[in-house]
């Protein structure tokens, strides 16, 4: 019995040695509010600091080495600027690391963490810290440098000249990989090494040996005028001018109306006979129809492509039945397109009492011309209706509409190579209405009778 009470007063010493060396070292080396000793953040040692000692103590280090970092940007082999890592607000999560960092050792019971504390001192724990940027302030940067290098292509300049061709070189331009530059520099954070400026070369649009395939013309024609007014004159040379220098590139569509705009008094246009539903009466802009005509032949002949076209009520003077273009503003238009390879040149002028319109393109590369050939399938003859009019004088005869003949035509193009007809197409079929006369006419007149008396024959006196 004596022996048992000796063996739990020894037991009862052992417990109380061991919870109070289990205290000292509880609150000596596991429950502390510092990192453990080995524990760095990159290359500093975080031992032994508080989470907001540690916080300033990585921060400032590290903005210390961001300050002093950079990267040198070459442009065409000499260096252009320094990027500092400042200047893309690069900088680490801190609040991560530190995190991270206090966290070890802090997990498990009272014997693990032990061990884990022991361990992390003895070996050592490094915590890496992750990179961060703004990347509003890389797009910043790279649209600077993207500004300051962009250099504008320059087209190639073609002046006409009176015929006297010349051509100005086209100027490359250059611009910066804003996408490109931007991947470099990220992926350069880490190593701060050269970085040569990504270019690329902005192509002009119109080369000076695009302009040179307008080297001649390739379809021309006029019409005259001769008989005009000073009005219709005017409004001949202002439309034509519209088209004068005027280039047309590969694919590109052309409106007649477009091209000279509104037909209307505050524009210049002046009034002139114009025809309206079949009749000639006073109207500003008379004479245009005769430029989208004399200009619609000469695109005929140049072998353009014409998208829309529309024949007169009455076919005019100056040209051939069926080669006419009749136009008005908002109803009836004159198209074409360059269905080409090459830009054509519009050169128009107006001299005496002609216009002129003259088509330019590669002439050298044509081998052929072209014929056009208008042919009178019908002509229609006029009639003559007389209406009775009790009002007017008997036998009389008044005219109340002029009349005249009417035709249908078909035009056909021709293609001449080596004097050959090699190809011959209906290009369009127009129908020029006929118009009957009218005339007025009075009562018939009564026919007048005259009545003669017979005079007595006298009696013989010697009767």
């Amino acid at each position: 019995m004596k022996k048992i009470f000796w063996v739990l007063i020894l037991l009862i010493i052992v417990l109380i040695g061991t919870g109070s060396g289990g205290y000292y070292i509880y609150s000596t080396v596991i429950d502390t509010n510092t990192f453990y000793e080995g524990i760095k953040i990159e290359d500093y040692p975080m031992g032994g600091r508080t989470k907001a000692e540690g916080l300033d103590y990585i921060k400032g280090e590290k903005e210390k080495e961001i300050a002093n970092s950079s990267m040198m940007l070459i442009y065409d082999g000499i260096p252009y600027d320094e990027l500092g890592l400042g200047d893309i607000g690069y900088s680490f999560d801190y609040d991560r690391a530190i995190d991270k960092a206090y966290n070890l050792g802090r997990e498990g019971n009272i014997v693990r963490r032990y061990k884990a504390i022991k361990d992390i001192k003895k070996n050592g724990v490094t915590i890496s810290l992750e990179p961060k940027y703004h990347r509003d302030k890389l797009s910043e940067v790279v649209e600077n440098i993207s500004k300051d290098l962009y250099i504008e292509s320059k087209d190639a300049i073609f002046d006409f000249n009176n015929g006297n061709i010349s051509i100005k070189p086209e100027e490359a331009g250059r611009r910066v990989n804003g996408e490109q530059l931007s991947k470099l520099i990220e992926e350069n954070m880490d190593r701060l090494e050269e970085i040569s400026i990504p270019m690329e070369v902005i192509e002009p649009k119109y080369t000076k040996e695009y302009y040179s395939k307008i080297n001649g013309i390739i379809g021309e024609f006029s019409t005259s005028f001769k008989n005009s007014g000073e009005g219709r004159k005017k409004n001949i040379r202002l439309s034509a001018n519209a088209f004068d220098g005027k280039i047309v590139h590969p694919g590109e569509d052309i409106s007649y109306n477009d091209t000279t705009g509104p037909v209307q008094k505050k524009f210049g246009y002046e009034e002139a006979p114009v025809i309206i539903e079949g009749e000639l009466i006073p109207g500003i802009g008379g004479g245009v129809c005769q430029t989208s005509t004399t200009l619609y032949n000469a695109l005929l002949l140049a072998d353009l492509t014409i998208l829309e076209r529309h024949p007169h009520s009455i076919p005019p003077n100056y040209v051939n039945k069926g080669q006419d273009a009749a136009i008005a503003t908002g109803y009836l238009d004159l198209k074409f397109k360059n269905d080409f390879d090459y830009p054509i040149y519009i050169s128009s002028k107006v001299v005496g009492d002609r216009v002129y319109f003259y088509i330019y393109g590669d002439k050298a590369s044509r081998d052929y011309t072209v014929k056009i050939q208008p042919e009178i399938t019908q002509s229609i003859e006029y009639k003559v209706h007389e209406e009775l009019d009790t009002n007017l004088p008997a036998g009389s005869k008044e005219l109340v509409r002029q009349g005249r003949n009417g035709y249908k035509v078909k035009t056909y193009k021709s293609i001449i190579k080596d004097g050959k007809v090699i190809d011959k197409k209906q290009i369009t079929g127009d129908y020029y209405r006929e118009r009957d006369y009218i005339y007025k006419i009075g009562p018939e007149e009564k026919p007048v009778v005259h009545e003669e008396t017979e005079a007595p024959i006298p009696k013989n006196p010697l009767e």
